[in-house]
């Protein structure tokens, strides 16, 4: 159903792709993989048409329609479920004709024929499009990403970014595309909606091309890996998994022939040198000459990146017990997000935070950390305990002006080596000359890098980890779970990457009904459960009885005592995006009065400090804003969801 023909792009000098060429097959459930820059996202822009191909073309199946996922969505103050609706632009074109048509109907004393028949062939192509079971389908979709019944109802502009992404997303699979792109589809998506997505692609007859960093995921939705490899678009009818073990077998043989053409090179060579002189030898030393003229070097795989293992410093022993939760309360407002915590953490302990989005697992983090404080009750951490948490503010604490080896040596243990310093940078892809970049050239996957680096290399010895993989491209994410695994300290984990919570947490911990418990299950019992819960929310909503209008009502009202509820808390957060604007505008001003040479001039002395100041003490307003910020918006999250 897509051909991929010759095709060739470039960006200035940079060129992505050249002859290449590619075909999927209907039913299709494809991943495209790559290194970062290969491409990827260039090539679904060239399928979905938005970009053209410099030479060769690409084609589709007579009839064959392309869904993308995309980033925005027009502001609305429609209900989700409508706007999710919106994904099916005949449906809701043909539903829009009946209602004008019986709208001409009621006008007319006596019905046309032609108006009648008209009446009667849209009602039949709404019937073929699944017309009476719209809103159940998209219901279902929305509730599998994580929208209860009650929100689905709720305007589209009442969501933040990462929640409206879900809805953009619930637009695309309700769309009837025959072809979908995914492009990074589990970014915004916590486990269990992930896990639901999963399912969904597992059992949907459409085509789909995914590009995705969580190999667990893509290993899990799809049969098929297209893989571009040196300027090239290759198919390989096989998984992801199978993939990777095709790909090392030929960097073995690859690796082999390489030896071998050098060493045939070498004693070629060694023969020349040797008799180049000797007249007896000028048939025999000009034959080996033709010989190495003519081979021609064997071509390896390139954009193939071997990742050393990450190693992470031995951490500082500690108590055996490592923290105590006695009575731990936390609330935003009138709400509570959990109340009366009891629980410990022993020395080894590695701890997977199980619970939707607006739970409160990053609250627990922080009040563990002790950056926020319960509202009741008392965090103990045992004797000898140092505590590092990671969670995406980290990135906001690099310093723009130094170099990653400066920024990494700040965050570092108190007597560790250089060497020791450079060999975990490498880890994290940080090598050579890389590590003498300054952090304002780096991109956010780089930024994540470092950050969790400086963490690593402070050595905590209870580590409190808060979606550690954001950013992260496939490679360093295979890496980070291997240093994790090996890691002897104890640890706290927050992540949607289901792979990476199964292979490095041995215990899980709950956080549901206003509390925190310890799951009895493992991982799969417990998405198991929330599978089978949102099943059983589904078909209650299926069989309640209560037609469109009186829920819409029931939410109207439920919305306004919320609005009232919560009316001061939306204040203050309002208040905190206002000031953190003005000070990421005076951040901004500062920095292009730094990067002033003339500043630095020696009769400027005092004129560079007071700015080096105040762009210190913006730096840590901002930090504070943005922390409190996050935290009230989660509040509000938790509250209205």
């Amino acid at each position: 159903m897509l051909f991929i023909e010759d095709v060739q792009k470039s960006f200035g000098s940079k060129q992505l792709f050249t002859a290449s060429s590619l075909t999927i097959n209907r039913g299709e459930k494809v991943a495209l993989i790559g290194p970062n820059g290969c491409g990827k996202t260039t090539l679904f822009k060239m399928i979905a048409g938005s970009l053209e191909c410099d030479e060769g073309r690409i084609r589709l199946s007579g009839g064959i329609k392309i869904g993308i996922l995309t980033q925005e969505l027009t502001p609305s103050q429609r209900p989700i479920l409508e706007e999710t609706l919106e994904g099916d632009p005949e449906l809701m074109m043909l539903r829009r004709q009946r209602s004008l048509l019986n709208a001409r109907l009621l006008e007319q004393q006596t019905p046309t024929r032609e108006l009648v028949e008209q009446l009667g062939e849209i009602d039949h192509q709404l019937e073929v499009l699944g017309s009476f079971s719209a809103e159940s389908r998209c219901g279902a979709i929305l509730h599998g990403l994580g929208f209860s019944i009650e929100e689905q109802q709720r305007p589209l502009d009442t969501f933040s970014g990462g929640w409206r992404m879900r809805i953009a997303l619930a637009r695309l699979l309700f769309s009837r595309a025959d072809l979908l792109l995914l492009d990074e589809p589990t970014n915004h998506l916590d486990l269990e909606s992930t896990v639901w997505l999963e399912r969904f692609i597992q059992s949907s007859p459409t085509t789909l091309i995914i590009i995705s960093h969580d190999r667990g995921f893509i290993q899990r939705t799809t049969r098929v890996t297209v893989a571009i490899e040196g300027k090239t678009v290759v198919r390989h009818s096989v998984d992801f998994e199978r993939y990777l073990l095709m790909r090392q077998e030929r960097l073995l043989q690859q690796g082999k022939l390489v030896a071998k053409q050098e060493r045939e090179i070498e004693h070629l060579e060694r023969f020349i040198r040797r008799f180049r002189a000797k007249a007896t030898k000028a048939r025999q030393v000009q034959s080996r000459i033709k010989r190495l003229e003519k081979i021609e070097p064997v071509q390896v795989a390139t954009g193939e990146r071997h990742l050393d293992r990450v190693r992470l410093p031995e951490p500082p022993p500690s108590a055996r017990e490592v923290l105590t939760l006695r009575g731990v309360a936390k609330g935003f407002g009138s709400v509570s997000v959990f109340a009366e915590v009891n629980l410990q953490l022993e020395r080894g302990d590695r701890i997977g935070l199980l619970g939707p989005n607006g739970a409160g697992k990053s609250t627990l983090l922080k009040i563990i950390h002790q950056t926020l404080a319960p509202d009741q009750g008392t965090v103990i951490q045992g004797d000898r305990v140092s505590s590092g948490h990671f969670a995406q503010h980290a990135m906001d604490a690099l310093i723009a002006t130094e170099t990653i080896m400066e920024s990494a040596q700040r965050a570092a243990r108190k007597g560790m080596t250089t060497e020791k310093i450079r060999t975990l940078l490498g880890g994290f892809l940080f090598t050579g000359e890389d590590a003498f970049k300054t952090v304002s050239v780096l991109s956010g996957g780089e930024k994540a890098r470092l950050a969790l680096a400086r963490l690593f290399l402070a050595g905590p010895n209870l580590l409190l980890l808060d979606e550690p993989t954001n950013h992260l491209d496939m490679e360093s994410r295979a890496a980070l779970e291997e240093g994790l695994s090996d890691y002897s300290g104890s640890m706290i984990l927050v992540t949607h990457d289901r792979d990476l919570m199964e292979t490095v947490c041995d215990r899980f911990w709950l956080i549901a009904q206003n509390g925190v418990r310890p799951w009895d299950g493992d991982l799969n019992d417990y998405l198991e459960q929330i599978a089978r819960q949102k099943e059983t929310e589904q078909e209650v909503d299926a069989s309640s009885g209560s037609n469109p209008k009186d829920r819409r009502r029931e939410a109207a009202q439920r919305r306004r005592m919320m609005d009232l509820a919560t009316r001061d808390l939306r204040q203050r957060i309002s208040a905190l995006e206002q000031e953190i604007e003005q000070l990421e505008t005076a951040l901004a001003t500062i920095r292009e009065q730094l990067a002033d040479p003339h500043l630095h001039a020696r009769e400027n002395k005092e004129r560079l400090l007071l700015q080096l100041a105040e762009h210190g003490r913006c730096e840590s307003r901002l930090a504070v804003a943005m922390e409190e910020w996050e935290e009230l918006s989660s509040s509000l999250e938790s509250q209205i969801a």
